[in-house]
């Protein structure tokens, strides 16, 4: 039987983690310049958990779940973001009261969700994102919305544009949502099969729908102004200026939402504008979100934090032909030329790693010729040659595959001999 990797996953080979890991520990380096600590959860969590926090009708709920129960009944799920996990964390773990505010954690890791495979977008994926816990600072809004600027000059990227809104507080979202669902009443034919589901469930995601939020009456749609509180309209202003200040451009998204229930206020979308990720533009997305620690048993306060993806974020840079790591050669090869230099080789071995060192020999190979093959492949900067002869008089062949130039040096020398040659 042939066994193949499951629709919408990818098998990560070497050189594809190793740009992986690179972007990875980049993020984390940026990060905790910003005073970020990293934080773990489970990959699987109780259903419910999700559902609170997410929303009941969005669409990660209603469609793109990977749930299971578990062997005692239980409803699970793997996990299709990574917000909800951290906050249920904080409260389980007490932290509020362990760790001085605002908390700055951060995290990566593989998420789940249930939908159509796409470029840049598969159903085992992966993210980085941080939270800042505990904030009622609008400057917080700010200084997070500007390391992700920080994240795309760091790493060189180009090609994007921002976009922001306000959505206001849940007091005020629901006075929208109303009237949202009696405008979109009359159109209900107009839309989309899903959109017209959303009206009575979710009408703000009709606002941002890839083909109905291009509608004209879509985009003439009430928009949340009337009903923001003067505080929330004059800290979005100053959120602008301050932007405008620092020179970012930006544009104001009146039907940006974001697809979670929880943000409220400030929310923003960082998009690429490589046309080869025209279907799904969104690099970095976040915002704000006010009632999710105090929803999961916590105390009432207010939070703000972004996510990305590794896999969309590995392209941009592909796209733009930006090098986050070079493929570093093995240091040595070391050619075991016969079954009695065995644990020289080792020795050698050892020694060479333990002095930081890459070393690496093929054991069943004992012709010169071929091991030179497998240095040339491995594109190694030296090849030692350690045959019966070299063993007697306790001294190797050490070749510069740069130079081409070939020396004979003690054994014991052979470290000084390859720091001394880098």
């Amino acid at each position: 039987m042939k066994y193949i990797k499951p629709r919408g996953t990818e098998d990560w080979l070497p050189e594809q983690t190793e740009k992986y890991q690179a972007l990875v520990n980049l993020l984390f380096l940026i990060s905790k310049l910003n005073g970020y600590q990293e934080i773990k959860t489970p990959i699987f969590e109780h259903s419910d958990l999700f559902v609170r926090s997410v929303g009941e009708q969005s669409d990660i709920v209603k469609k793109e779940f990977y749930a299971f129960k578990d062997k005692s009944d239980r409803e699970m799920v793997l996990r299709p973001e990574g917000t909800a996990s951290v906050i249920r964390a904080v409260v389980e773990e007490k932290l509020l009261n362990k760790l001085p505010s605002p908390i700055k954690l951060s995290y990566a890791g593989p998420m789940f969700r249930y939908e159509r495979p796409q470029n840049g977008r598969l159903r085992q994926f992966h993210q980085f994102g941080v939270e800042c816990i505990n904030t009622n600072s609008v400057m917080d809004d700010i200084d997070l919305f500007l390391m992700t600027i920080s994240i795309l000059n760091t790493l060189g990227i180009k090609k994007y544009e921002v976009h922001i809104n306000n959505i206001g507080d849940f007091n005020a979202r629901r006075k929208w949502i109303d009237e949202l669902k009696k405008y979109f009443a009359p159109y209900r034919k107009q839309l989309s099969e899903l959109s017209q589901t959303r009206i009575d469930t979710n009408p703000l995601r009709i606002l941002d729908d890839k083909e109905d939020g291009q509608k004209d009456f879509v985009k003439n749609a009430p928009q949340i102004d009337k009903f923001l509180s003067a505080k929330e309209k004059q800290d979005f202003d100053f959120i602008c200026q301050t932007l405008k200040i620092s020179e970012i451009s930006f544009k104001v998204n009146k039907n940006l939402v974001r697809g979670l229930d929880y943000y409220t206020n400030f929310i923003f979308e960082i998009n690429s504008t490589d046309e080869r990720l025209s279907g799904q533009p969104t690099i970095i997305g976040g915002g704000r979100y006010s009632n999710l620690v105090k929803e999961f048993g916590g105390s009432e306060c207010s939070c703000v934090g972004f996510a990305l993806g590794i896999e969309r974020l590995l392209l941009v840079l592909e796209y733009e032909q930006i090098e986050i790591c070079k493929q570093i050669p093995i240091d040595v090869v070391i050619a075991n030329l016969s079954e009695k230099t065995y644990l020289t080789t080792i020795f050698l071995l050892t020694i060479l790693r333990s002095s930081g060192i890459s070393a690496v020999c093929k054991f069943d190979n004992f012709k010169l010729t071929k091991n030179f093959s497998y240095v040339e492949a491995l594109k190694a900067r030296f090849v030692v040659i350690l045959g019966e002869n070299e063993l007697k008089i306790k001294k190797v062949v050490i070749k510069n595959q740069k130079t081409l130039k070939q020396e004979t040096i003690a054994i014991d020398k052979i470290v000084d001999f390859i720091k001394g040659n880098s």
